[in-house]
């Protein structure tokens, strides 16, 4: 114990002695320990959140999917009906379970406010394994039509809503224009998956009644013990195959599929992105190792006869490899502790940010998997930087380094390739960690600025929902949607105002299939689907899209007449090639609908999925077919922010039970879709310029030792007529081959990263490799800059004095 205390006090004035290097050294090894640990932190936040209950493992989830797309988790819902089946036939489940993650109007004065919501069959907290804080969860008579409306809360929802005042249970809240009873208070941050709510309540549409094409809910299950993912998968195919022959105009062309919720969610691709971020961040820290390792190796050197003199007196290797052991390992433990507190302070960043747009269990944590993380990361970078001097300890020549010329030997020689070799490392990984992140962010940079072919600048948008129990029926809702209409038109300010189901540059977009008149289908393909959108006849005038061939939709256009349909110019072009679309009849949304005209084609969806139809898009219009949940949409003539108080306050005043939320422009909405993607982009490009700030460094500081080592070699060179110039090229030479070789090496890792982007991003962002070329073009500058400080230096020797301080 002792020889170790003298071991530490030894390492603490060595660190202390060289304080430059030192600083560096735990510098660079903060910030490399503390990035891995912020960015893992949130990683493992968003592909391992806690979920409440027992067994999580155990839970699947079913999505139904049209059979000619990819089993992805493109969407993850399924029908009602389907899901009552399932839960009916299903021999490999214990229990079943769904939810609908809604929005509900909470009355307050002479408004509804809302609030997040979910509606759950009673047995959803059973299955999920979850219990109440306070109360009880719902009883099997609540969860059916007609059924005393009962609520369950969380106790952030009592606080924000009632100031924590009164006991929740037992109190009576006006959700959508109905008294509601609170019967249970959940855990603290409750939530379960992308299902965080402010208040769950029972969902008692029956299964009968629902129609089978009405896919707008998540089903889960419980797996019984001893089931696999395989068996649960097979059981859940035959049934949908089963239900594909017994309803065969609705099923016919869908399957269904299971995942299980802690390990295939999110979906591969969102994994690879995330290994490729963390990838990118740990690049950063064998940058940092890699400098490190110089750092210490020169020490090392400077060291040499302090060390063979150690020996000469009768120390043993061990004892001197031990030692500087103890110094990596002290460098080590500050480096990792600064290290912790950066990462500790990033994931509280990274938390606030969060949690503006995520659920409370998706929200970055330092727990003691992170904790653990870093641990092994400082153990790993300490085994990196820590071997290499004790190994060259380890084969110190105790004659060699006595004598003055030691420093020509041939160790010597192999210590110049080592550290070079170390430099040439550091920049090809710099151009892989900034070359990739640099592709991958001017991809979403395009994406986010790309052409949606509409004018979304002067866009403000309001999502409504309507109390299905003050207007139950198409009369009552087409009435409203007229109301709603006039007083948005009527708001000083808007130039054109319509109401529509989906926005245009949204996550996803709502399919039906359709069937043109005249044609026959073929038995052994699947219906042909398309984005079904409804909206109003100004609609089209209010995003500034053309009509091609024909009308939009008029006033007339209501129910009781001939129903009608418009389609964009990617349907027409697919589907119609060179004839005349308007005319000809197309069955969709139930009916057969004849196409009165072609417009433009409008970006629906931002990030598109392989295999799911997004372009080619058929309108009808809203009026014949009323819906309880829309989006208002009004053109601005001025500033579309200034509409969005008037437009909130407009619609209010019609109904004070109408639930409107997210009142935004629609630059705002995309804003908020890129928030976490610009999250990334940060970490990618700000890692990156660390990486190459550290090569840049590691660089300069090999060169210039070298230099300090040389002095006596460029001293005769100058001696017997070399100039300043021929000291520069040479000095300068050293550093445009390792810059030279980094970057082909770097290369070589880089063209199938910039492959493997491209297949990942597939159809809805374009990857420029040049940009890869362009890093390519800023590191070597950067690496030649490096080079040059330390040639100036030497080109601008005394001879004299380099061969006298020899």
């Amino acid at each position: 114990m002792s020889e170790f205390i003298q071991d530490l006090r030894f390492a603490v004035r060595t660190l202390r002695r060289g304080w430059g290097v030192t600083l560096i050294a735990l510098g660079s090894l903060a910030v490399a320990i503390g990035g891995n640990t912020a960015v893992f932190g949130m990683i493992n936040a968003l592909l391992f959140p806690p979920l409440p209950g027992t067994e999580p493992e155990r839970i699947i989830m079913i999505q139904e999917r049209p059979v000619e797309q990819p089993a992805t988790l493109s969407t993850l819902t399924t029908s009602l009906a389907t899901h009552a089946d399932l839960a009916e036939r299903s021999r490999t489940t214990t229990a079943w379970a769904a939810y609908r993650p809604t929005v509900r109007g909470l009355r307050a004065d002479d408004r509804s406010e809302p609030v997040t919501a979910a509606e759950i069959t009673t047995t959803f907290f059973e299955v999920i394994g979850a219990s109440m804080a306070r109360g009880r969860a719902f009883l099997p008579e609540e969860g059916v039509p007609g059924a005393r409306p009962v609520a369950i809360v969380t106790p952030e929802f009592w606080e924000r809503a009632r100031g924590g005042e009164g006991d929740p249970l037992g109190a009576v809240l006006t959700l959508n224009g109905e008294p509601v009873e609170v019967v249970g208070v959940l855990p603290p941050s409750f939530a379960f998956l992308f299902g965080a709510a402010d208040v769950w309540v029972p969902l008692t549409d029956a299964p009968t009644e629902s129609p089978r094409d009405r896919r707008d809910i998540f089903s889960l299950a419980r797996l019984a013990p001893g089931v696999t993912m395989e068996q649960a998968q097979a059981d859940v195919s035959g049934i949908a195959a089963a239900l594909a022959a017994e309803y065969p105009e609705v099923q016919r062309d869908w399957t269904a599929d299971a995942f299980n919720v802690r390990t295939d969610i999110p979906d591969g691709r969102s994994k690879i992105f995330y290994a490729l971020l963390q990838g990118s961040v740990f690049f950063v820290l064998l940058i940092a190792c890699a400098n490190i390792t110089n750092l210490l190796l020169a020490r090392a050197q400077e060291r040499q006869r302090e060390i063979g003199l150690r020996t000469v007196l009768g120390a043993g290797r061990r004892r001197i490899v031990r030692q500087l052991l103890t110094e990596s390992g002290l460098l080590v433990l500050l480096g990792s502790t600064a290290g912790l507190a950066l990462g500790w302070l990033g994931i509280r960043a990274m938390a606030r940010y969060f949690g503006t747009f995520l659920p409370a269990n998706y929200t970055p944590q330092m727990d003691a998997t992170v904790v653990g993380f870093t641990l092994g990361l400082s153990v790993l970078a300490g085994l990196i930087f820590g071997v290499a001097p004790a190994v060259q300890a380890l084969r110190v020549n105790q004659a060699e380094v006595m004598k003055e010329g030691g420093r020509g030997s041939t160790r010597g020689r192999s210590r110049k390739i080592v550290t070079r070799g170390l430099v040439v490392a550091e920049i090809a990984l710099s151009l892989v960690a900034l070359g990739g992140g640099t592709v991958l962010v001017r991809a979403f940079l395009d994406l986010q600025a790309s052409d949606g072919g509409f004018d979304e600048s002067s866009l403000v948008t309001a999502r409504l929902t309507v109390p299905r129990s003050k207007y139950p029926d198409a009369d009552t809702r087409g009435v409203l949607m007229e109301q709603v209409i006039d007083e948005a038109q009527s708001i000083e300010g808007v130039r054109a105002a319509a109401l529509v189901n989906a926005l245009p540059r949204g996550l996803s977009a709502p399919t039906d299939t359709f069937r043109i008149a005249g044609r026959e289908r073929d038995a052994a393909s699947a219906a042909p689907r398309a984005v079904s959108l409804k909206a109003s006849p100004d609609y089209l005038d209010a995003l500034g899209v053309a009509v091609l061939q024909g009308r939009f939709f008029e006033p007339g256009d209501r129910l009781g007449q001939d129903p009608v349909a418009v389609v964009n110019r990617a349907f027409a072009e697919r589907w119609f090639e060179r004839d005349d679309p308007v005319g000809r009849f197309v069955s969709f949304e139930g009916e057969e609908r004849r196409i009165v005209g072609v417009v433009e084609d409008v970006q629906q969806v931002l990030i598109r999925t392989p295999g799911v139809v997004d372009a080619e898009a058929i309108y009808i219009p809203a009026a014949q077919a009323p819906m309880a949940d829309y989006t208002v949409v009004a053109s601005a003539a001025g500033d579309p922010l200034r509409l969005k108080e008037p437009l909130r306050l407009g619609l209010q005043s019609l109904d004070p039970d109408l639930t409107l939320s997210q009142v935004l422009t629609l630059d705002e909405l995309v804003e908020q879709f890129f928030a976490g993607v610009n999250v990334f982009n940060v970490i990618l490009g700000g890692f990156g310029l660390i990486g190459i700030l550290l090569a840049s460094l590691g660089t300069y500081g090999v060169l210039a030792y070298q230099v300090t080592q040389r002095r006596q070699e460029i001293g005769i060179r100058m001696a017997v007529g070399a100039s300043g110039n021929d000291v520069l090229r040479m000095v300068t030479r050293q550093g445009l081959w390792m810059a030279a070789i980094g970057l082909a090496l770097g290369g070589v890792l880089l063209v199938p990263l910039i492959g493997l982007f491209a297949t990942l991003l597939e159809g809805f962002a374009s990857v420029k490799g040049e940009t890869g070329f362009a890093v390519a073009a800023l590191l070597f500058a950067v690496t030649v800059a490096a080079s040059v400080l330390p040639a100036r230096r030497a080109a601008a020797m005394d001879p004299v004095r380099a061969l006298g301080n020899e």
